[in-house]
């Protein structure tokens, strides 16, 4: 699929007898599961669409009824595989707002303009989530917070940021 494909959140295991799966949000805030016609299934590098016959709330949860899944054996088969949307089936984030797979691929410079890298990936800490920056030197974290993150002007591809010198660069290993 040449489209960006959006983990929403993961499944954890079988709901019931039926081949209804049970899905973990990445954000338990986020509705976006529900009342999605299609979604992909993605574990590694295998990505299968699946339609959605059902969703509905359970909990921090969702339950999904997907086509071609049938019973608990099913459903089993399915723990631990990511439920993706396209980036484009998202709705717009607000203005203050920005989509962590929005970040990935943006230039990093300071507020000088100096080039210090490429945003790599976001991960998700429990106190923050950080960016991860790429250049010759190596790669760094750099939280996804004020006073770090300066600037994000995603139609230009540049993220601007400051206090770098706070984060150890790790070297690149081969």
């Amino acid at each position: 699929m040449a489209e960006r494909l959006v983990a929403l959140g993961a499944i954890v295991k079988p709901h019931g007898v039926l081949g209804e799966v049970r899905v973990h949000r990445f954000n338990p805030s986020s509705d976006v599961l529900l009342g999605l016609a299609r979604v992909w299934l993605r574990k590694g590098d295998e990505v299968r669409p699946r339609d959605v016959t059902r969703s509905r709330p359970h909990g921090e949860l969702v339950l999904l009824t997907l086509a071609g899944v049938h019973g608990r054996e099913g459903a089993e088969t399915l723990r631990g595989w990511e439920v993706c949307v396209p980036r484009e089936a998202l709705p717009p984030p607000d203005p203050d707002e920005v989509y962590h797979v929005d970040l990935i691929g943006l230039v990093a410079q300071s507020p000088g303009g100096e080039a210090l890298g490429t945003v790599a990936d976001v991960i998700r800490y429990p106190g923050s989530d950080c960016l991860v920056l790429t250049s010759s030197e190596g790669r760094r974290e750099v939280p996804l917070l004020t006073p770090y993150v300066v600037d994000v002007d995603l139609e230009g591809g540049k993220i601007v940021l400051a206090f770098l010198e706070d984060f150890e660069i790790r070297p690149a290993t081969r």
